[in-house]
């Protein structure tokens, strides 16, 4: 079991860290964390690389070393070039730029290697926090983004999209459902964690879109043009729920946007994990016992993600 560090952006807290834990229980149930303002540790056997390249909300992340106090005795690996970068979460203020030169002089002596700035093959990471002063150590890391061709202006964040999928737990190989799956914005950030997806719609034209989109990016488009009743069709084919509840024009539905989801929640097996997004004011009776967290967007809507 190893130490890795990750550091939040600060964009919904308890949201990210709450993903980050998910994502890392998803591989290693026995995973454990702790929480130091916004720097989180997580003790696992699952390597930093495989939770960071899934985590949305993640500054900086890589491997714990140990801390400022016996800096010169960590064992660090080898490489061409390295850079120092203090991070202050801290309530204090603190010269970040003195503590990396003189760090970096320490370090270009005991590495034997040449600063590099700009592009590093080795990049230690120095955390203050109020309780500790944490050394970290990480090479880079690699991630390509899915992209979309046909976008419209109601359609999810990608960020939330992405964070609702790791709040499912699911791993490479299982398979996601988005029952009102529009330009596919869920379905792309899944398929691009190797996770299968099936999109229903009962639009055509954003079945149509979201074929467009997977296609775009190299991935198979399986998108049923049916409404979310099809779920009991292919229940047994599917892992989780993950989906962004349409209402107000984007519904199209002749049923109040709160019975829709008041349908849809009794239409999914009460034992299937579900991570639904709606606006906020629609909670149902079939929502009650799920976490919640209510993310703001604007003085006239603010979204809710549900966790059942």
């Amino acid at each position: 079991m190893s130490q890795s560090f990750f550091i939040l952006s600060g964009e919904h807290q308890d949201l990210a860290k709450d993903e980050l834990v998910s994502v890392s229980k998803s591989y290693d149930i026995k995973a454990l964390y702790r929480v130091d303002s916004r720097l989180v540790i997580i003790t696992s056997s699952t390597p930093w690389k495989k939770i960071a390249k899934r985590a949305t909300f993640v500054r900086a992340a890589g491997n714990l070393a140990g801390t400022f106090k016996d800096i010169s005795k960590i064992e660090f690996p080898k490489s061409y070039t390295f850079a120092c970068r203090a991070i202050n979460l801290s309530s204090k203020k603190i010269n970040t730029l003195a503590i990396e030169k003189e760090t970096g002089a320490i370090l270009k002596q005991k590495l034997g290697c040449r600063v590099s700035l700009l592009d590093p093959t080795l990049t230690v990471y120095l955390v203050i926090t109020d309780n500790n002063r944490y050394v970290g150590y990480a090479d880079a890391l690699e991630y390509k983004r899915s992209t979309k061709e046909i976008k419209y202006p109601t359609e999810l964040d990608w960020k939330l999209g992405r964070c609702m999928v790791n709040l499912s737990r699911l791993k490479e190989g299982r398979t996601l459902c988005d029952p009102f799956c529009g330009t596919g914005t869920i379905l792309l950030e899944a398929k691009s964690m190797g996770i299968r997806c099936i999109g229903i719609d009962f639009d055509s034209k954003m079945c149509e879109i979201s074929r467009k989109n997977l296609t775009a990016n190299g991935y198979k488009a399986g998108v049923i043009n049916s409404t979310y009743h099809h779920i009991s069709k292919i229940k047994d084919k599917i892992d989780a729920i993950v989906t962004d509840v349409p209402y107000g024009t984007a519904s199209r539905s002749s049923m109040s946007p709160k019975k829709v989801i008041q349908d849809f929640v009794s239409v999914v097996p009460k034992k299937m994990k579900l991570v639904l997004v709606y606006k906020k004011g629609m909670d149902v009776d079939g929502l009650a016992k799920a976490k919640k967290y209510e993310i703001y967007r604007h003085k006239s809507l603010t979204r809710v993600i549900a966790i059942r």
